[in-house]
């Protein structure tokens, strides 16, 4: 990512917050303390896309959300056939209990760019037998997706399309000209990031220099203060009605 888009966010969080806050949301939300501390939790993440500036994500997420939380408190009074009351239970929990931590994530990885994660790992001193993954692993779902548009981009052109006649002659076929190029470009991206990785000297044992600079300010100890105080008096209040 862009350094001058990360540092224009409208609220730009410490890496090592953002691990926090993700491994708090990941941690918090198998607690079954009750369901207003678990939409608690699921608001984090809603804030923090809005935060981020990220309008159709935010967007999104509270939609998914949205239906989770009415799926819970519905599924009492919902007619239906006991295969499909299983299924929406299921993906309903699922969502509630998992989606926060994923968006979370998400979240992490499109707001933080390569040379930040890389100092701040560096930072926690995080050994460079971790280093060299996690280095590879931020440039490597970008490069991934671009790589999927291109191929759609070319599918398209040649009318293999959901909606075009020649994909439905032989979906097979059309399926396979979508796989079979992405599943090699992934496996050369990996090995193409990974000697990249390795010729900007990661794996040498020295302490290493950067261009970004991380540090944990005001903004990052507000955000967590914050959380932590709003968890805290939802499961406080749940646990004493």
């Amino acid at each position: 990512m862009n350094e001058a888009v990360v540092k224009n966010r409208r609220l730009h969080l410490d890496p090592r917050t953002k691990i926090l806050i993700l491994a708090a949301v990941a941690t918090l939300e198998m607690i079954n303390v009750s369901i207003a501390f678990t939409i608690a939790i699921g608001i984090i993440p809603f804030v923090l896309y809005l935060a981020d500036g990220r309008i159709s994500g935010a967007l999104k997420y509270a939609f998914v959300f949205g239906l989770a939380v009415a799926a819970h408190f519905l599924r009492s009074d919902l007619q239906v056939n006991m295969v499909l009351n299983m299924v929406i239970v299921l993906l309903g929990g699922f969502v509630l209990k998992l989606f926060p931590a994923f968006a979370c994530g998400e979240y992490f990885l499109k707001s933080t760019s390569v040379s930040e994660a890389i100092s701040a790992f560096s930072a926690m001193k995080v050994g460079n037998k971790m280093l060299i993954p996690l280095s590879v692993m931020f440039r490597f779902f970008p490069t991934v997706n671009r790589e999927r548009a291109a191929i759609h981009d070319a599918a398209a052109m040649r009318g293999i399309t959901v909606g075009r006649k020649r994909f439905w002659k032989n979906p097979g076929q059309a399926f396979e000209y979508r796989v079979v190029p992405l599943m090699i470009s992934v496996a050369n991206i990996g090995n193409d990031l990974s000697a990249a990785a390795l010729s900007r000297g990661l794996d040498n044992p020295v302490r290493h220099t950067t261009f970004t600079d991380v540090k944990i300010g005001k903004t990052d100890i507000i955000a967590v203060f914050t959380i932590t105080l709003l968890l805290t008096i939802v499961a406080l209040i749940s646990t004493a009605l």
